[in-house]
């Protein structure tokens, strides 16, 4: 009889290996359980929490942790009562789909910090983020650092403000477009502001005229646009006032470039903290960073702002040509009339879209918008002057 022999590592067992692969793999199959119960419905969550937990809304999320404000009744979040939370740590890797595992936006359901946590040593009281209500809606992008995971900017937004200016930085009617596409995707109303209109004197006749036709597009296509002098601007202007009544008693999300005048637009409604103009400045809040980060933002003269960081390009995740298509709202009424299903309005015969596009009824400009889309590329194109030396 020969005899066995066992041939471990230098430690003496694989059976050690092998079990830590398998605890490893159980470790993987409970964070999906829990997964599912991380994002529970608010019906539940009266008999799942205890009586010193609270229903909050996220307004700052870091790398780290992130600052919740209680909002007892949805719509009435006390931005000035401000807990430190995490998230409970046996939800960490449940989602590894998005950049992070909630957004600023969020409804969730928190417990205070007790004896089982960690002393995260500050003078903010803390807390712990046990459960996450299902978004009613969101705004994201594909993540910059890897394809496969999605950067959500925000969640349960009742609409979206897109900031943009004529000039420094110059306009990027793409990036319009693909916030617009994100806007018809979930359901939400879009305000469009062009900014620096002071800046156009300046220009040539052509760069005017353009401007002018492209934001006449865009009312055309029932999106409200405002074009102003932000800088000039004060709370008694008639535009400003116009803006105030479709931002009071929502909260909404305002995106564009950096310098394109954000912060000077939310300091016309009063807010509670005062945002910085300046280039790499820094305001805290109770540690709340205002700049580098997305913040929620109550506004004096009412309404919820949650402020984005400017971003360089804006890559969306891949979508189909029916999809697409939805999302353009000029090309909706024209998805049934292309002699292919599935057409891409590209180079098919007897498409629809292309005849409108050839027939002035269909901007060209957006249509060259909706390709870029399409075809995948990086969220840079759009731009004015772009535009113009291609057709020159």
């Amino acid at each position: 009889m020969s005899k066995w022999k066992y041939r471990g590592d230098e430690d003496g067992d694989d059976l050690f290996r092998y079990d830590k692969i398998r605890r490893a793999r159980d470790k993987r199959k409970k964070y999906k359980a829990d997964d599912v119960q991380f994002e529970l419905a608010e019906d539940r969550w009266e008999e799942r929490g205890e009586g010193s937990w609270f229903p909050a809304r996220v307004v700052e999320v870091h790398k780290r942790y992130a600052f919740v404000s209680p909002e007892h009744s949805i719509g009435e979040v006390d931005t000035r009562d401000v807990w430190l939370a995490t998230v409970a740590r046996r939800y960490l890797q449940s989602r590894r789909g998005e950049r992070n595992t909630i957004v600023v936006g969020d409804r969730v359901l928190c417990r205070p910090t007790d004896e089982r946590d960690a002393d995260l040593g500050t003078d903010i009281p803390c807390c712990v983020i046990e459960h996450l209500s299902p978004r009613k809606s969101q705004i994201a992008r594909r993540d910059p650092s890897g394809k496969n995971r999605e950067h959500v900017l925000a969640s349960n937004v009742d609409q979206l403000l897109i900031v943009a200016s004529y000039k420094a930085p110059l306009i990027k009617w793409g990036l319009i477009d693909r916030y617009l596409l994100l806007a018809e995707e979930q359901g939400i109303p879009a305000i469009i502001v062009l900014n620096k209109e002071d800046l156009l004197a300046e220009e040539d006749p052509e760069f005017r005229k353009r401007c002018k036709e492209e934001a006449e597009t865009y009312r055309r296509l029932g999106y409200t646009v405002f074009s102003l002098k932000v800088e000039f601007q004060t709370w008694r202007s008639t535009a400003i006032k116009e803006l105030h009544a479709l931002l009071d008693g929502k909260v909404t999300i305002l995106s564009g470039h950096s310098g394109v005048g954000k912060s000077s637009l939310v300091n016309l409604f009063r807010p509670e903290i005062e945002q910085e103009v300046e280039p790499n400045s820094e305001i805290f809040y109770k540690g709340r960073h205002t700049t580098t980060y997305a913040s929620m933002i109550k506004l004096g003269r009412g309404g919820y702002v949650i402020d984005t960081p400017g971003i360089r390009s804006f890559v969306l995740e891949d979508r189909g040509p029916i999809e697409l298509s939805y999302g353009f709202v000029e090309m909706r009424g024209l998805m049934n009339q292309c002699k292919f299903r599935e057409c891409r309005h590209i180079d098919e015969p007897d498409c629809a879209v292309r005849a409108a596009v050839a027939a002035g009824r269909i901007s060209e400009r957006r249509y060259r918008s909706y390709c870029g889309i399409l075809q995948g590329d990086t969220g840079r194109q759009g731009r004015t002057r772009d535009d113009l030396q291609d057709e020159g």
